[in-house]
């Protein structure tokens, strides 16, 4: 059974690539350590290393006074710490002011194998990974962990770790399906490897708002998520697109305001933020 640790544990899920889940730790982190002032930690368990660059550019976008900089330079990765035995200390990288990553890239695609050779038991392979990553575990409020798409080992080790789920959901067939089978499958693990985790929302994700089907989507998600499906609803958002490419911002008009579209995208996820500590509150 996974020990419970200082740092409240969050893993961001769908078996459906391409939803938001990636998109939803940038944003959560950011405003867990920006909004919220908490000591915040993203570990990357995607070998694709999105929400590393996606940080990385972040960084570049604040003033040394808010803990931004030059572009870093990652070194060492989570496939330094899991492989080759260097301190997990040694490759978390700040961000911003109360915001960390363990950053990973298309390295980690060699874990995967190395792990199950020297840990036949997916239990002992969990272990092996908390263990190396526990260091940080009480150094942190909160920490997020972005998976990749699948039931992989990646996945199911941020599984055992984690205290809370947050489940992506699009409002499309197969997502609405994935997100479905996602919560089922997370049933099982929970009872196959006596964890704690629980369900903390369901967010419904880039909806047109003015589509017939995807109003229709979201009414069916009402009536299957019931309470887990949150209120606030990701629409479909330009800006939110493009911090992919720029790092999340948070520009100021001539007159020192945030600019409004910033304004709004952050606002988003701040709600998301508060339902889900509401959410919290009824496992209590």
């Amino acid at each position: 059974m996974a020990v419970n640790k200082s740092a409240e544990k969050y893993v961001v899920g769908n078996f459906k690539g391409g939803v938001g889940k990636s998109t939803t730790v940038q944003m959560l982190s950011f405003e867990s350590a920006f909004a919220r002032n908490l000591k915040t930690l993203v570990v990357d368990l995607d070998m694709q290393g999105n929400t590393s660059d996606v940080l990385n550019l972040t960084h570049m976008n604040y003033s040394e006074e808010d803990g931004g900089g030059e572009m870093l330079t990652f070194d060492k990765t989570i496939n330094d710490v899991l492989m080759y035995d260097i301190p997990v200390e040694e490759a978390v990288y700040p961000i911003i002011n109360n915001l960390d990553v363990l950053p990973a890239n298309i390295a980690f695609e060699m874990f995967d194998g190395w792990v199950k050779k020297q840990f036949p038991e997916s239990t002992d392979q969990f272990k092996y990974i908390e263990e190396k990553l526990s260091p940080l575990f009480n150094k942190y409020d909160r920490i997020y962990f972005d998976v990749p798409p699948s039931i992989s080992v990646y996945t199911k080790a941020a599984m055992y770790m984690a205290d809370w789920v947050i489940v992506i959901l699009q409002t499309q067939v197969k997502s609405m399906r994935n997100g479905l089978q996602y919560m089922e499958y997370m049933e099982y693990f929970v009872n196959e490897f006596n964890t704690n985790l629980k369900v903390v929302g369901v967010i419904p994700f880039m909806l047109e708002a003015a589509d017939a089907v995807d109003k229709e989507m979201y009414a069916q998600a009402q009536e299957i998520y019931e309470e887990h499906l949150l209120n606030t609803v990701v629409l479909k958002n330009a800006r939110l697109k493009r911090y992919d490419g720029s790092g999340i911002t948070l520009e100021k008009t001539k007159t020192g305001k945030t600019e409004y579209w910033d304004r709004r995208t952050h606002k988003i996820f701040k709600d998301i933020y508060d339902e889900l500590e509401i959410h919290k509150t009824w496992f209590d």
